[in-house]
């Protein structure tokens, strides 16, 4: 029986620590995605607050931009990011083509891979030239950029490559897209608002 007693003893201990183990595991599996959201919202916050100028405006920046995400299936830092990228390349993002790039990017199969596709050739627009690889991007993602284009500005894709070489007909490209997006997709999300992805994207966005 002393033995017994012993090996009972000991398996106490080893379940004691087993159980440790496992509450440690446990506390280390919920505080892991607090600790991610909470660094990446950090990183975000300073980019943004670098961009606009001013912890203020930053802050002003990531209000508005927590509105908009709440109207769309896309997640926070998606939005900041795109924020940054357009405030980087010296375009005030405003909330009419934010919303003309949503619901156009909400009518797609990769939503965010056409949201993001967009805010590039916006992008590129600003830095002095648009090619024909950004419209092909928006395309491949079914969304008719090249026909609005073509169409809107009476030139063939050959012309448009070459008409959106330069800045001032790059600007002018990117008015007629955001224009015809607005027409066949509009900017309301009224609809969106009760789509199972709009709600389980805000019920993500409360949890971080």
């Amino acid at each position: 029986f002393t033995g017994m007693a012993a090996s009972v003893a000991l398996l106490r201990t080893r379940v004691a620590a087993a159980g440790a183990a496992v509450s440690a595991l446990a506390g280390a599996l919920v505080l892991a995605p607090i600790l991610k959201a909470g660094s990446t919202f950090e990183d975000l916050s300073l980019s943004l607050n670098a961009v606009f100028g001013s912890a203020e405006k930053g802050q002003q920046a990531l209000a508005r931009i927590t509105e908009f995400s709440q109207t769309t299936p896309f997640q926070l830092e998606d939005v900041t990011r795109a924020f940054i990228a357009l405030r980087g390349s010296g375009i005030e993002p405003s909330e009419e083509m934010l919303n003309v790039f949503a619901a156009t990017a909400s009518n797609s199969l990769d939503q965010l891979g056409a949201f993001e596709a967009m805010v590039r050739l916006v992008q590129r627009s600003a830095a002095g030239g648009l090619g024909l690889e950004e419209i092909n991007q928006l395309d491949d993602r079914g969304i008719p950029a090249t026909k609005i284009l073509t169409e809107q500005l009476g030139l063939s894709r050959d012309q448009l490559s070459a008409f959106g070489a330069s800045a001032k007909g790059a600007n002018v490209a990117v008015r007629v897209l955001i224009a015809g997006l607005r027409e066949k997709f509009g900017d309301d999300f009224t609809d969106k608002m009760g789509a199972l992805s709009t709600k389980t994207s805000n019920a993500t966005i409360a949890f971080k």
